[in-house]
């Protein structure tokens, strides 16, 4: 099997090219991710399925293929996985917040996620603290299948062991299989709520309707919010404008920054590692608070390139952001507007939604081992069943919270 582990440095460069990338598909803004909550816009589902669709058949296909893989499907302990994920989904609603989207927001210049950093970090202070009680190890230990993904299990960092019966080569058929299937639900599901077409009508008819020609505009509005002004013709007015905003997921650009987003995490798996940033938290309150708890010792210990992937997030958030869509706000307040229009413009209440919102995101993420990057897009990459009941978790409290909170 050829295998290689590259220097920590390198994480740099994969969270530079990530951070970029989604900066551009506008996932810094927090709105996007509330209007998620709110089911009105589904950007990032719709992308992230493209992403395992393209992934997942190369990572098994190499695989396959005698290609070794630093494998990292996160343990399925199904009580503290769920619940987590409902921790996750709440505080997400509120902040408009991933871990590593706080990172690209900070690259964005974006207030408000200060805030959520020290939510974050005081998140996963407290699960840290929480681990080492009966509680914390019973959540962890209750109902522990171990490392399961579709058709196999890990049981070593480089090994996905085939179930009885099974091969490598089947592993790589059911990838396919998984690729196609989440392809077709990204293909039929609209980005955009009350959307009338497909992907499939829009390629056919080549034409937009009046409904989704000002969800465009609409779009296009909140993520230039507070930015730098650009020309027109330039590419920021091309990415904030025709193609962030675009509601056929299966165009040039969703499909490209989809792709380089899921390749991206499978180079890094082939590196040194799965793709994951709230670990930082954990070593960040770990260093600064709880040096000598039981996980802090465990997270100094595991710790991988997650730091430097992150400054590297933020790094290539940066750069987008000044020199692509030109969306740096500077720092100033800039309240989302799903947020604005439910509790007002006032600093010190956002601070409480962003900063809440992130402790609880935090939180869950560290009790579920996992969060959108290491759950969500580095699990469903990988198929990990415990990916998936974090994702199902995070998205039925997420739609829940958001149907409440931002009731009109």
């Amino acid at each position: 099997m050829i295998t290689y582990t590259a220097p920590m440095w390198v994480g740099l460069i994969i969270g530079f090219i990530i951070g970029a990338a989604a900066e551009a598909w506008g996932i810094a803004n927090p709105e996007t991710l509330i209007r998620l909550a709110k089911w009105e816009d589904r950007l990032f589902l719709d992308c992230i399925l493209i992403g395992f669709a393209v992934s997942t058949p190369v990572i098994y296909g190499l695989y396959a293929a005698g290609i070794g893989f630093h494998w990292s499907p996160k343990p399925l302990y199904l009580i503290g996985v769920g619940l987590g994920g409902i921790f996750f989904g709440t505080g997400l609603a509120l902040s408009g917040y991933f871990p590593g989207s706080i990172w690209r927001a900070l690259g964005e210049g974006r207030r408000d996620a200060v805030y959520a950093v020290f939510g974050a970090v005081l998140g996963a202070a407290s699960w840290t603290a929480l681990y080492h009680t009966p509680a914390g190890q019973w959540l962890v230990n209750t109902l522990n299948f171990g490392s399961l993904v579709l058709g196999g299990k890990k049981i070593s960092p480089f090994v996905i062991q085939p179930l009885d019966g099974l091969t490598r080569l089947d592993l790589f058929g059911i990838s396919v299989v998984y690729g196609v299937a989440l392809f077709i639900i990204a293909y039929y599901l609209p980005r955009y709520k009350g959307g009338e077409r497909s992907c499939l009508r829009a390629n056919v008819e080549k034409r937009m309707t009046p409904y989704e020609i000002q969800k465009h505009i609409d779009t296009a509005k909140f993520l230039t919010d507070g930015g730098l002004p650009y020309k027109k013709g330039s590419t920021a007015q091309k990415l904030n404008e025709y193609y962030a905003v675009e509601d056929n997921v299966t165009r040039w650009f969703m499909i490209s920054v989809a792709g380089i987003v899921g390749l991206t995490v499978v180079a890094e798996m082939f590196l040194h590692q799965i793709f994951g940033e709230s670990t930082t938290d954990s070593w960040l309150a770990g260093q600064l608070f709880l040096p000598t708890f039981k996980y802090s010792e465990a997270v100094f210990k595991g710790i991988g390139w997650e730091p430097f992937s992150d400054i590297g997030t933020l790094m290539g958030a940066f750069f987008s952001a000044v020199f692509l869509t030109r969306r740096y706000t500077s720092f100033r307040n800039i309240i989302p507007p799903s947020w604005a229009e439910r509790f007002g413009s006032n600093q010190a209440v956002r601070f409480l939604g962003s900063f809440g919102g992130a402790y609880l995101m935090l939180f869950g993420a560290r009790m579920a081992d996992g969060c959108a990057s290491g759950h969500i897009l580095s699990g469903g990459i990988q198929m990990a069943l415990s990916g998936w009941e974090f994702a199902i978790a995070v998205f039925a409290s997420m739609l829940i919270v958001g149907r409440i909170y931002y009731r009109k």
